[in-house]
């Protein structure tokens, strides 16, 4: 995009529009926007997009950024849940939304960041995709921007995602330690050590003679925080058994 503007009259410094978005920000379209204003290129934000910005206009470039359904097929080999956020923004998110559950993909966002619930809720019923909603917070340290976690969710969405999300994580964890005991020999190659408390998980981790020396107070710590963790097939079980207690309750 900088190398159009400059092609176009409008010289532009990355150094600048990097200072604009923010330490730890990744660049775009605004804050290049906002560098054309500050350059006085052009009067406001809107005329930047509407003049030079525009998906197709004179500046505009695409990215790199790989497929959609790469992306979700990379979340779902590496034990994450694959969420689609702000589907309203698609031209046409019927065949997009086909096309990425196909691919893996277990929840869109229906929940806005402004409390408002989106028009594609039917949709995620068409595809059985998880309902969910996020704050949309970008670290812009703006005072309209949401706080993380502002979005207010039903108990039954929430309930849903962690009935989903939990097998998909015990897996990863099993696979992530299965990995570590064939690497350092805990209990012969490519079997996982079962554990029945947090202890035997903490004490599992640190009998590894790859990893570095851990402060006891920050073990005691993860010990507090994750006391009831047990890494079974049962516990993987255990929300699903639950859910008609809660339902119960909830009615």
């Amino acid at each position: 995009m900088l190398s159009k503007l400059r092609s176009l009259g409008m010289a532009l410094n990355f150094e600048d529009v990097s200072n604009i978005a923010g330490n730890g920000v990744a660049p775009g379209r605004v804050h290049v926007a906002r560098a054309m204003v500050e350059a006085g290129y052009v009067d406001n934000l809107r005329q930047a997009f509407s003049r030079y910005l525009y998906d197709g206009g004179p500046a505009y470039a695409i990215g790199s950024e790989p497929a959609g359904e790469s992306v979700v097929q990379l979340i779902c080999r590496t034990g994450g849940i694959a969420v689609l956020a702000h589907p309203w923004a698609l031209k046409n998110p019927a065949p997009v939304i086909k096309d990425l559950k196909a691919a893996g993909l277990h929840a869109i966002e229906v929940y806005r960041s402004d409390g408002k619930l989106s028009g594609l809720s039917d949709l995620a019923d068409t595809y059985e995709l998880l309902k969910l909603g996020g704050s949309d917070y970008h670290g812009r340290d703006d005072k309209e921007e949401p706080d993380i976690g502002s979005v207010d969710l039903p108990v039954l969405a929430f309930f849903r995602f962690l009935e989903a999300a939990q097998p998909i994580w015990c897996n990863a964890i099993k696979e992530i330690f299965a990995n570590t005991t064939e690497r350092t020999g805990l209990n012969g190659p490519k079997e996982c050590h079962r554990t029945s408390s947090v202890d035997d998980l903490c004490n599992m981790c640190l009998s590894s003679p790859e990893l570095e020396e851990t402060d006891d107070s920050e073990v005691e710590v993860l010990r507090t925080e994750f006391a009831d963790i047990i890494l079974s097939n049962r516990s993987c079980k255990t929300l699903t058994e639950q859910r008609a207690e809660i339902t119960s309750l909830l009615h």
